[in-house]
């Protein structure tokens, strides 16, 4: 019988741009302009500076051609994917999956926009590329989540990332059945990362999406140089779906394969927190704008959740990271402000007493209520009720159980480019925002992806626009 992997490998190899549903296209290049958004904020973050300069202190193999960043800068193809990764990943705005948990668009959007430079690679490869690590980290992911993250505390992003961003690489290099197998064995036989960042705010958590492309791209070199993986990598007794999960579900990985594309199911963030915040933002935004709440005027706040919302109980975050953690601080900020936007509002948040204050008013409460709800409905893990008591004697409730971004509950095109242009901002694409989201919309018409990076100016964007009408013609 045929193992899961080969199965798995099989339908990448076999997965082409022509047989691609349109709706699946149109979530993957929703997925690329939001992370291409990320990437661009990244570039002029702290985290962004930090890549950059790690690797000119410690530079990989300077062999081959070089590639562009977001911010223009060009590097080896290798040291080009962790900056970029890092970038990705700073603004704690990329997508997920509430299944197979983790951030995909983190890791997935750098490896193809950077190693699709060094292959030469167009649009519609680059978007096959992308769908394949899409529906191989969401299936993955589902063999071993909720389980994995929730219980055990491996980091998704980068366990399941291994093996997704294998799949994309492996199609950009055009791998055939043997090889796909081989590789995606093999990067899942090496995978591995912690959640325990979580707990003081280090920096674990941006790094995530470097070590799955580190994984991948090696794991893709042993089996283009004749190493084999496991046959039985994903369903074995000693294999990634045991050692990973309590309870493992093997069959995932190739349930409805080919049929259903699984990349629909991703959600997008309107708020620079961990997801597991965002019911209780929303809930605590709802009750702002429909009862005038400032706070000035609210007494208290009493969340009713379940244990795994509340272990990011963290009123007094001392980083930036921790503060990305932190159910009570990042409630005070969106009461405060209406939004978080960015990191930079968490990070000025940081300066200010007074959201200190209203965190402190935030009580958490394990309520068995919601923990049935929860139980009942195990994909709604970030399920919340709040209350709010004003100063005035009155008491204002609610009950979130997706937040905004859900497939359920989802951002329209025209709010993800909203996003993208915000993400802009302060960097050297924000005059061109606009029409770079819009050339990203239209991601299978571009012939070099990759040259988007290098940095605009106007005459370029109209010669762009005036060769993309001559095409049209």
């Amino acid at each position: 019988m045929t193992g899961l992997v080969q199965r798995l490998a099989d339908f990448l190899v076999e997965l082409h741009y022509k047989n691609i549903p349109n709706k699946t296209l149109d979530s993957a290049k929703q997925c690329i302009l939001d992370s291409t958004g990320n990437m661009l904020y990244g570039c002029c973050t702290a985290v962004g500076e930090k890549a950059k300069a790690h690797i000119k202190a410690f530079p990989g193999d300077a062999k081959g051609s070089l590639v562009f960043v977001p911010g223009g800068d060009s590097f080896p193809a290798d040291d080009a994917a962790f900056i970029s990764t890092l970038m990705a990943r700073s603004s704690d705005l990329d997508d997920g999956h509430r299944v197979a948990m983790g951030h995909p668009s983190s890791f997935l959007i750098p490896a193809v926009m950077t190693y699709g430079q060094v292959m030469n690679a167009n649009g519609k490869e680059m978007l096959t590329a992308v769908i394949a690590g899409y529906e191989t980290y969401i299936r993955i992911g589902e063999t071993i989540n909720p389980s994995s993250y929730r219980e055990r505390g491996f980091e998704s992003t980068s366990v399941t990332g291994s093996v997704a961003c294998t799949a994309a690489l492996g199609k950009l290099y055009n791998l055939d059945a043997a090889q796909m197998k081989d590789a995606l064995g093999l990067a899942a036989t090496f995978t591995g990362e912690l959640i325990e960042y979580q707990n003081d705010g280090s920096m674990g958590k941006v790094l995530s999406g470097a070590w799955a492309i580190r994984n991948a791209k090696m794991s893709l070199q042993l089996a283009l140089s004749g190493f084999t993986g496991p046959e039985a990598i994903f369903e074995g007794k000693k294999g990634f779906a045991q050692a990973f999960s309590n309870h493992p579900k093997p069959e995932k990985a190739v349930a409805e394969l080919g049929s259903v594309f699984k990349i629909s199911e991703i959600y997008f963030k309107a708020h620079a927190c961990m997801r597991g915040l965002h019911c209780a933002i929303d809930a605590v935004l709802d009750l702002r704008e429909r009862f005038h709440l400032t706070p000035e005027n609210i007494d208290s706040i009493i969340v009713y959740t379940t244990p795994f919302v509340g272990r990011l109980s963290k009123p007094c975050p001392r980083t930036e990271i921790s503060a990305q953690n932190s159910l009570e601080f990042t409630m005070a900020v969106a009461l405060k402000n209406g939004h978080i936007a960015s990191e930079r509002v968490l990070a000025a948040a940081m300066k200010q007493s007074d959201v200190f204050a209203t965190a402190q008013k935030i009580k958490l409460v394990m309520d068995p209520e919601v923990s049935a709800f929860v139980q009942a409905h195990p994909s709604c893990w970030g399920s919340v009720r709040v209350s709010v008591g004003t100063k005035d004697g009155q008491t204002h409730e609610t009950f979130v159980s997706l937040p905004r971004g859900e497939a359920e509950n989802p951002f329209s095109w025209e709010e993800l480019k909203q996003k993208f242009c915000r993400m802009t901002e302060n960097t050297p694409y924000q005059p061109y925002a606009s029409e770079l989201a819009e050339r990203l919309a239209h991601f299978e018409e571009l012939s070099a992806p990759g040259n988007l990076y290098h940095p605009w100016n106007e005459s370029r964007i109209t010669h762009n626009r005036r060769s993309s009408h001559k095409k049209g013609r």
